[in-house]
Order: C-alpha cells, then structure tokens, then sequence
C-alpha cells in the first residue's frame, strides 16, 4: 500500500512545503505593472510627438527668417545670385546667404557664421527683376518659398 503524504489526505489543507501566490500578492504585482503603464504612455506620447514638434519648429524658424531676410533684401542696394548664394550689397557690405552643411548661413563680407535655418535639405535663390525667391526644403521634405521685392530700383538681370 502507497502511503499518502498528510497533506494530501486533508484536502483543504495547505501543506507545509507547498508555495503558491496568495490573492493579495497578485494584486500587489498587478498594481505594480498598472503603475509602470501608467508613467510610460506619456513617455511614448512624447517620443512620438517628437517628429510633428521638430517640424512646428521647422515652421517657426522659417517665419523668424522671412521677417529677416525681407528687411535685409528691402534695405540692400543690390541683389545677385552668384553660384547658388545670395549676395546683397549695402552700404560696401557684402552680405551672402548660402547653404552649409544642413544650415542656410548668412556672412557678412565673407566673414563669420550666423546659421538662419537648420535641417535644410536644398534651397535656391532666383531673382525677378525687382525680387528675390527664395526656396528652401527641409529634411522632411515639406518646402517653404518667399518672394520678397525691393523698393529700390537694383541693375537687371544679366
């Protein structure tokens, strides 16, 4: 005859060397792993909102620019495009405005380094006449032109 140990005699009986999770230990992890969820949505909302930021950024620096360069263009006596730059001429200053790296840089008499527009991909001067486009993509893809015209008379186009 098999002898059965004690506990299993008792059904309703815990053994002494048998472990299991009680129901409170349940909810205790339970509550632990909501706690985690809870914090790490907003993480996740924040890393994901992160592209559709950089492009309200993108969009604010671009107006920032625009502002710039319509008073600068407006002031200048002259306005070249000279090998994918923009060069303007006031006052025996020359002020170019030119692609570096993914930055558009504006340099004053071929000196210094004040970057205007960061993750830019292309961007092109054309002049008008009387006016400057000025077309700009960024890295993302979305593109941004302005037409700016001056109120002085420059020389025309050649």
């Amino acid at each position: 005859m098999i002898k059965l140990p004690s506990c299993q005699k008792q059904r309703f009986v815990k053994c002494q060397n048998e472990k299991a999770f009680t129901l409170i230990e349940v909810l205790f992890a339970f509550s632990i792993f909501m706690t985690i969820v809870f914090f790490m949505v907003p993480v996740l909302h924040i890393v994901l909102d992160n592209k559709d930021s950089n492009g309200r950024l993108q969009e604010m620096e671009w107006e920032v620019f625009c502002s710039q360069i319509k008073k600068e263009i407006r002031i200048s006596s002259k306005a070249e495009v000279v090998s994918g730059r923009l060069v303007l001429t006031n006052n025996n200053e020359s002020i170019n405005y030119e692609k570096y790296g993914s930055n558009l840089r504006r340099r004053v008499n071929s000196s210094g380094h004040e970057t205007l527009l960061q993750n830019v991909s292309s961007v092109t001067f054309s002049r008008i006449n009387n006016s400057v486009k000025i077309t700009v993509k960024d890295v993302w893809g979305k593109e941004y032109y302005v037409v700016v015209h001056s109120y002085i008379q420059w020389f025309p186009v050649i």
